[in-house]
């Protein structure tokens, strides 16, 4: 619920003295029972009140708060709707009314409520609303444009704050720098600033001055949870970070990113089975489709596909390609190509032609392969992609690729196999015999089968 949606009450609803006796007794008792928590009364109390007087103010806004609170939203939207069309100069009707579509997951159209609301009372709380709302729509320059546009004087360390956050979402981060020392000169115990601060003072290549910030960060913000997250920030500027994330851990143990470091930082270790403890600490405690990508990938590194797959699926969209990874090593090849379905990557055309190869769906797998051989030159996708080209019997074309693969890598019996394959359909049997036995001493067991060995 939205913050004005509670407060608008407390005001109490004044009787006017032109109210009818019977309007007024069940305003009343609308207010009381909305006051006990009986909201499922209150809207049958609010509703008498409206089908006696539509215009009544305090019974629209208390219909519309008493549906809120049970939950029933497209009650709400539509009672805080009405309330905009009987009183449109109202500020609470289209406040709440954007508060309405944002639980509804709406941010475009309480993005419009809220810009209603602004202009007819430029409130802090409207512009922070307003800007909230484009940022949901990864609308992050239009966010902080409406918090420029709000800005004044008297404006919180919170709002300044809130700008900030939009300019570096929107990639302005130089232009963030002041609102964010605007806020810690009023306020130097808000974490959040600090940490922003020091982020963007890195980012831009000042690390010694992100260090000294972060310190005087730490010094002045008093909460355990706001010194965690400090610590976490200093951890990212320093040569030996982990005791700092673990002491971050030790303040507030609900900070899943300091798990996920430390994940992070055992598997760059090579340390596979604490990188995936810290992993799974971390998920467990933050549900991040972040951690849960990292997870699979790793599950991947060591062969426990069902984990992976289970990891990479909770990830969304994002997992797509681990998750289609995943199911390869299941073998289950005609699930991995539906998973592949849409995705452009070199990546994931190089696996979508290996699986199509394997499924002898030579034109399609010579497509996707060529296309992600163009694109990174890898001799593995090339041995694939000249594989692909025997199959469809373009013997001269698998040469050249396979010739060219071979210059990087003369070592790949693959591709010394199929070089031999592709000069046996051109009809140079001497050179294709002469490929062959080169795969066959390179360990190729098809090889030593086609020679007789």
């Amino acid at each position: 619920m939205g913050p004005f949606l509670m407060r608008i009450l407390a005001l109490g609803l004044v009787a006017g003295a032109a109210l009818a006796q019977g309007v007024q007794a069940w305003l009343e008792r609308g207010e009381r029972l909305l006051s006990e928590g009986a909201y499922a009364e209150a809207v049958a109390a609010f509703e008498e009140v409206l089908r006696q007087d539509y215009g009544q103010f305090q019974a629209h806004l208390g219909l519309g708060v008493a549906l809120v609170r049970l939950g029933r939203l497209e009650e709400a939207r539509f009672a805080f709707d009405q309330m905009t069309r009987v009183f449109p100069d109202r500020y609470e009707g289209h406040f709440n009314l954007g508060q309405v579509y944002l639980r509804l997951g709406e941010a475009g159209k309480a993005a419009e409520a809220f810009a209603k609301a602004a202009a007819i009372a430029p409130r802090e709380e409207a512009y922070l609303a307003w800007s909230g709302a484009l940022l949901q729509e990864g609308k992050a320059r239009e966010a902080a444009a409406v918090l420029e546009r709000g800005l004044s004087p008297e404006r919180s360390p919170a709002y300044r704050l809130a700008l900030a956050q939009a300019l570096y979402a929107a990639g302005e981060r130089e232009a963030a720098v002041p609102h964010l020392y605007a806020a810690l000169n009023r306020e130097p115990g808000r974490a959040e600033a600090w940490d922003l601060l020091a982020r963007v003072l890195a980012e831009v290549g000042l690390t010694d001055r992100a260090r000294r910030e972060v310190e005087r960060g730490l010094e002045a913000v008093q909460d355990p949870k706001g010194k965690a997250l400090l610590l976490l920030r200093k951890g990212t500027l320093v040569e030996d970070p982990e005791p700092l994330w673990r002491e971050a851990l030790a303040l507030d143990p609900d900070l899943w990113q300091a798990a996920y470091l430390l994940g992070r930082r055992r598997l760059e270790a090579g340390d596979l089975k604490e990188g995936l403890r810290w992993l799974q600490e971390a998920y467990a405690k933050g549900q991040d489709p972040e951690v849960a990508l990292a997870l699979a990938a790793a599950y991947l590194k060591a062969k426990d596909y069902a984990n992976a797959y289970r990891y990479a699926k909770e990830a969304g969209p994002a997992g797509a390609f681990l998750q289609a990874q995943a199911a390869q090593g299941l073998g289950r090849r005609q699930e991995a190509l539906k998973l592949l379905e849409g995705l452009a990557s070199p990546q994931a055309l190089a696996l979508r032609g290996s699986l199509l190869l394997e499924e002898g769906q030579g034109e399609e797998a010579v497509a996707a392969l060529q296309a992600a051989y163009e694109a990174t030159r890898d001799p593995q996708v090339g041995v694939n992609l000249g594989a692909a080209l025997v199959l469809v019997k373009r013997f001269g074309q698998a040469e050249l690729v396979l010739r060219e693969v071979l210059a990087k890598d003369p070592s790949s019996a693959a591709a010394w196999y199929n070089l031999g394959l592709a000069l046996r359909g051109l009809g140079r049997q001497a050179e294709a015999d002469r490929a062959l036995r080169q795969a066959a001493a390179l360990g190729s067991r098809e090889a030593r089968a086609l020679l007789g060995r």
